[in-house]
């Protein structure tokens, strides 16, 4: 029987070659994009799956109430580190780890690369399971100045040379001047969410912790920079440990404005964190990931319902073969499974045409801005046999979606009523399900292209927002050693200079370092973000001074500035009355009494996201260190050249480092890469989905014109013209797409903002345009599809037509 099913498939492609050519066509494509969905899932599912406690292990993150909302962080203090693995029972191990402060340089006798990586606590790999290749694992990160080189950086140092015991020198790094090398571990795979070059033992940095006068071992607040991993014990619930988690913070909440709050995130769930910041390792937001199975789904919808379309339309053609195999036996359950097989044979043939077509989109897809995360390659989208099963799966379902209404239909025929066909099919009373489907198919399109066209116009808008300050033709460069003052004033003789600055971040791109201070009268206080910039940084940039001014000399090392410029908002935190009056009076910062030298009009500190921490203060440090930016205006017509001389310089002091100088706008612009790919990805799921729902509309504008040929020819021998009978064909569907776009056009406007732009604060304003742009393009190809085939039909000779008749 199946393979009588399987020669009668291929009998009615043969048969009807450009219905099967659409449909083929419609489901292979739209398979394309599933089968990199597939993958895609599988991959993000894979993260962290070697660790042998992947089940056990959760990162402590922190949330932070600042002027009534939250801030998520995925980053926690030691503090409340040190008190899980003192206090808290049903916890096996605890992890402490903390971020850099830059990225160092290690050298021994002969080679010298730049490794980014992480301190860490002794129970690193009683955590995880990272595999040591050399060293005991038990107490390669037990002592102070310990370190544990990756695999790859090891062979960068040493070659083929055992580094055990081996001393490295740390350059650009004041807080540890050399390591040993104690233990060699694998490459964290791709499919890690912690990557790392270097594993440095916590206690080489809380040598110097101790030595502070604010030990942020007793800092509850102090959640930036560090991460909380615990594994706990069998059966223990996660909300125990956050109920007992929320009695230590007890004591801390109810003396501060500010209360800190703790929770537990699963291992598995890291990757696809998309609410907490500060992250260690790659990530791709769950909301683009909903967005494009959102979309994936959209497509494939459509190749189905172009499937089920045609199927139906030609089901008058192919009554005539159900009629005569049920007047010899055939069963209704018969009839059903072969028409439903049939189906899932197209989709297993789309399968097939679709891994071509995936190959050519896999690599656009990679190539994507955003596709990395914090620098880290995410996807490899590489087909692996142990997917056969979920593509076949998928294949089946899409195949029994596509034919499960044209096999009801079809199964249910009566002998003695076949003849009458399959139009009047009604899905909801008078509603014919043909041109239901018809019509939520270019909804879907109008909606696409909608949604395409508004996260680009958001794009533009980020790019040319008005942040507040001047960002042309300067130059940010990373500094990674002692050399910042060396270096500006080889800049400043450099020709084509117009002037230098130094920060600690660039506004605007990155989030400033998170500060808190109180009134004189110690009766207010605020949590603010600030920067530390020098005497030159301001000025350059052209901030908006409300009152006051800037700081106005340069700083001997070690010397102090006891002096601090804010901006609007940090004024009306800490009720310091208008710009004018705050001048001259003083705030408190961790003990020293700071006077406002000025105030500059509220600007955007980070992005364009709705980010809580809108008050801001601007520090100048004591000392060059606390400077990791240099900035270079440049006035010279030729950028190129200017480039070269301001690499070639850098080079000059720093041969470890490689140069990293990125003008401000470009650096802006990467901030805002997210919505770039996702316009990419919109647009192209939109030119899929138009092309299915322009095929689907191209089969059904043909069968109409076959099945209306001796009514058109009785038209036109009755005296009717060229126009009024393409009038007459077309109006039906054009209709269709009028009504697409009603449907279409509120609900877009509705997903993109609430969940594709959601997280933005300052959003472009929509207008008449976008709103009916994918319905003018959808109505523009509709309507010439539609008149090339109604055309065809209505210059017809009716005497060919009717001459049988």
């Amino acid at each position: 029987m199946l393979k009588n099913y399987i020669r009668t498939l291929f009998r009615n492609l043969k048969r009807n070659a450009l219905f099967s050519a659409i449909n083929i066509a419609g489901l292979a494509i739209s398979m394309s994009v599933g089968v990199l969905v597939i993958i895609l899932f599988s991959e993000l599912q894979s993260f962290d799956d070697f660790h042998a406690n992947k089940d056990k292990i959760y990162r402590v993150h922190s949330t932070q109430n600042v002027r009534g909302s939250d801030v998520h962080y995925s980053t926690s203090s030691i503090y409340i580190g040190n008190q899980i693995e003192s206090q808290v029972p049903g916890v096996e191990k605890v992890l402490i780890m903390r971020q850099l402060r830059a990225q160092p340089v290690l050298q021994n006798a002969e080679r010298a690369i730049p490794v980014q990586g992480f301190y860490a606590s002794e129970s690193f790999f009683d955590v995880f399971s990272f595999k040591l290749k050399k060293g005991n694992p038990q107490t390669s990160l037990t002592e102070p100045n310990s370190i544990v080189l990756t695999e790859s950086a090891s062979e960068k140092l040493f070659g083929d040379e055992d580094p055990l015991g081996k001393v490295l020198t740390v350059q650009g790094y004041k807080d540890v001047e050399s390591v040993m090398v104690t233990g060699v571990v694998e490459d964290p795979p791709i499919n890690s969410h912690i990557r790392f070059e270097a594993l440095y033992s916590l206690k080489t940095i809380e040598q110097q912790i101790a030595s502070l006068r604010n030990n942020f071992h007793d800092r509850p607040w102090d959640v930036s920079y560090n991460y909380v991993y615990v594994v706990l014990q069998e059966g223990v619930d996660k909300k125990d440990i956050e109920a007992t988690l929320t009695k230590i913070m007890a004591d801390y909440n109810s003396t501060t404005t500010g209360p800190t709050s703790h929770s537990l995130q699963s291992l598995k769930s890291l990757v696809t964190d998309n609410i907490y910041s500060n992250s260690s390792g790659a990530t791709i937001s769950n909301i683009k990931v909903r967005v494009i199975v959102g979309l994936t789904i959209i497509v494939l919808l459509s190749a189905c319902f172009n499937y089920t379309n045609l199927s139906l339309a030609r089901a008058l053609r192919r009554s005539k073969e159900v009629s005569i195999r049920k007047a010899i036996g055939a069963n209704r359950l018969q009839i059903f499974t072969q028409f439903l097989l049939e189906a899932v044979l197209f989709s297993m043939i789309a399968l097939v045409i679709g891994f071509g077509f995936f190959a050519l989109i896999r690599p656009e897809f990679l190539s994507l801005p955003g596709s990395t995360s914090q620098g880290y390659q995410i996807f490899t989208l590489n087909i692996h046999y142990s997917y056969l099963f979920y593509f076949l799966f998928f294949a089946i379902v899409v195949g029994c979606c596509a034919g499960l209404l044209p096999a009801l239909f079809l199964s249910k025929l009566k002998t003695n009523t076949v003849l009458k066909g399959a139009t009047e099919i009604r899905l909801f009373t008078g509603v014919n399900l043909r041109r239901f489907l018809i019509t939520f198919q270019f909804a879907m399109s109008v909606g696409l292209i909608m949604c395409a066209l508004l996260v680009y116009k958001q794009y533009k808008f980020a790019l040319n927002y008005d942040l507040g300050f001047k960002t042309e033709n300067i130059v940010n460069i990373r500094i990674r050693g002692d050399y910042i003052n060396v270096l500006e004033k080889e800049y400043e003789r450099l020709s084509g200079i117009q002037g230098t600055s130094k920060s600690h971040i660039p506004m605007g791109v990155r989030y400033g370092m998170i500060g808190f201070s109180i009134s004189e009268d110690k009766m207010d206080s605020v949590f603010h973000l600030f920067n530390e910039i020098d005497e030159k940084y301001l000025d350059m940039h052209q901030y908006q001074f409300l009152a006051g001014r800037g700081f106005s000399k340069s700083l001997k090392e070690n010397e102090t500035s006891r002096y601090v410029v804010v901006n609007e908002s940090f004024l009306k935190e800490l009720k310091l009355g208008s710009p004018e009056s705050a001048i001259g009076k003083n705030i408190w910062r961790n003990g020293a009494r700071y006077e406002i030298l000025g105030v500059v009009k509220d600007f955007i500190h980070s992005d364009l996201t709705a980010v809580p921490h809108n008050s801001f203060a601007f520090f100048q440090p004591s000392s060059a260190d606390s400077y990791q930016f240099l900035g270079v205006k440049i006035a010279s017509n030729d950028l190129l050249s200017t480039m070269e001389k301001l690499e070639a310089t850098y080079q000059e002091l720093d041969a470890a480092y490689p140069f990293d100088g990125v003008f401000y706008e470009d650096q802006i612009a990467r901030i805002y890469e997210q919505h770039l790919a996702t316009y990419k990805i919109v647009t192209f799921l939109a030119f899929l989905a138009i092309t299915i729902s322009t095929l689907g509309l191209l089969g059904m504008a043909v069968f109409t014109k076959e099945s209306r040929l001796k009514e058109v020819s009785i038209r036109k021998v009755l005296g009717a013209s060229t126009g009024n009978i393409m009038l007459l064909l077309s109006r039906g569907f054009l209709l269709l797409i009028a009504i697409a776009g009603l449907c279409a056009i509120p609900v877009t406007l509705y997903i993109v903002d609430s969940m594709i732009l959601n997280e933005l604060a300052h959003r472009v304003n929509i207008g008449l345009l976008e709103i009916l742009s994918g319905f003018s393009i959808v109505l523009l190809i509709g309507t010439l599809t539609v008149f090339w085939q109604t055309h065809e039909a209505a210059v017809q000779n009716p005497i060919n037509t009717l001459r049988t008749e």
